[in-house]
């Protein structure tokens, strides 16, 4: 290219100096030669327009290529070539446009990823109103899909709270926070939700939906409180009993055999309700610190028709018949201590919860790997929204469906299901309003570690 140009240029001067130095007389030669030259010049200024053009088109297709996110191939000239440095500039940005897509793609992935996997719900509302992202954990908050094209964020939430937030965030461009409830299955949930107002340019802004789910959270403090409240209940009776008699005794009535012994009685009953109520807190309290399982053989039948034994006497106070199907010669490898603490809370309330002239029936099941025992009783049953928390720690029916009202911590079955679970065992309960409730504990064959 560069001898092209010196040609052209070389032409050029040759045509200057035939117009100054030629004579008359040669004229006609030289205007030929002129002419030749000038043909020639304007020959090697066509190609060199071609060239150019040819250069140029290459590379425009180049960065319209890069614009659109193409992947062209990299344009290569040699290091002579008047457009090597753009070209090679044009290249430089298409690798660091590659760069930057990847790093944009894989920042996108992970967020993505990061969306599908949050537990807390997260949807994007735009100043139309309408959903422009939403995440997995908001579908299962909302119980409904949520499409991914644009709508507006009413055909998703359909709870008025939570609605109602949403538009107070957009209409009055503020973050709004709130806790609520919405309905799901099996139960509803306690949520911790947050519409919050961001705002990019003046003519732009979004508002952010997180919802929380505080339900656990809510749930503990609820036991928290029921536990406070049941628990100084349960103290306050004995105690009461216990100062009233004792005062009364010592005003004079000790005097009297027979109030004497009645009113001893008395309070001999309840300070076993409060070493009772004592002994399941230090349980609960043992538990969570975690001890040991002192795993050996023991005769299970044998424990079994010891434990009904020592409960008769409760069970004759409240009509109620005791029916052991349970072997005599029944062993399994298990932590006796441990075993007895379940079976005697199983079996008593079996027994409290009972109805006069009811009755209570003990059986079991082995496999080659697993043996269960089971309690039946046909007493009154419990409703469905308090089976789904009578395992929970202080939780405890405030009313039964016949008005019954058996006093306790109620600690008993979260005792009892934290020792199946530490036996590696498990428990299931079946129960039904007016026919009773059955309690099932599975545990494994083997030794528990």
């Amino acid at each position: 290219m560069r001898r092209l140009l010196a040609v052209l240029v070389i032409c050029g001067s040759l045509n200057s100096l035939l117009v100054w130095c030629v004579r008359p007389s040669q004229l006609g030669t030289a205007l030929l030669i002129a002419w030749s030259l000038a043909l020639i010049e304007m020959a090697g200024v066509s190609y060199l327009f071609r060239w150019g053009d040819q250069r140029i088109s290459i590379l425009t297709k180049k960065v319209e290529g890069i614009r659109h996110e193409e992947t062209p191939a990299h344009v290569l000239l040699s290091p002579h070539d008047p457009f090597y440095q753009l070209a090679l500039q044009i290249n430089y940005l298409q690798t660091h446009q590659r760069k930057v897509q990847r790093k944009i793609a894989g920042q996108n992935q992970e967020f993505a990823t990061l969306l599908d996997y949050l537990p807390i719900g997260v949807m994007v509302i735009d100043r139309y109103r309408k959903v422009e992202l939403a995440n997995p954990a908001m579908e299962q908050f909302l119980q409904q899909q949520i499409s991914p094209r644009r709508h507006p964020f009413t055909q998703d939430v359909r709870q008025f709270e939570l609605a109602s937030l949403i538009n107070s965030a957009l209409s009055e461009s503020a973050t709004q926070h709130r806790v609520l409830k919405l309905p799901g299955t099996p139960h509803e949930r306690t949520v911790d939700a947050q519409a919050i107002y961001t705002e990019t340019s003046q003519d732009y802004f979004q508002v952010l939906v997180l919802l929380y789910d505080v339900t656990e959270v809510y749930a503990v403090e609820q036991m928290q409180v029921d536990f406070v409240s049941n628990a100084s209940h349960e103290l306050k009776t004995p105690v009461t009993a216990i100062s009233g008699f004792a005062k009364t005794l010592l005003a004079g009535a000790k005097d009297d055999p027979e109030k004497l012994t009645e009113f001893l009685e008395i309070i001999d009953q309840q300070s076993e309700r409060l070493v009772e109520l004592i002994n399941d807190v230090l349980t609960i309290s043992h538990l969570e610190s975690g001890n040991a399982v002192e795993a050996a053989e023991v005769p299970v039948g044998q424990q079994v028709e010891m434990q009904v034994s020592l409960l008769k006497p409760l069970a004759a106070i409240n009509q109620v018949t005791l029916i052991n199907q349970v072997p005599a010669d029944l062993i399994a490898v298990t932590d006796q201590h441990k075993f007895d603490q379940i079976l005697k809370n199983v079996l008593g309330n079996a027994i409290k919860y009972n109805r006069s002239g009811g009755s209570v029936t003990l059986t079991t099941a082995v496999t080659s790997q697993t043996w269960s025992l089971s309690i039946a009783d046909t007493g009154v049953g419990i409703s469905p929204q308090d089976q789904l928390r009578v395992f929970e720690r202080f939780y405890r029916a405030e009313v039964s469906h016949s008005n019954q009202r058996v006093s306790g911590s109620g600690l008993g079955l979260a005792i009892v299901r934290e020792l199946v679970e530490s036996l590696n065992g498990k428990i299931d309960l079946q129960s039904h309003l007016d026919e009773g409730t059955t309690v099932t504990m599975t545990f494994p064959v083997s030794a528990p570690s």
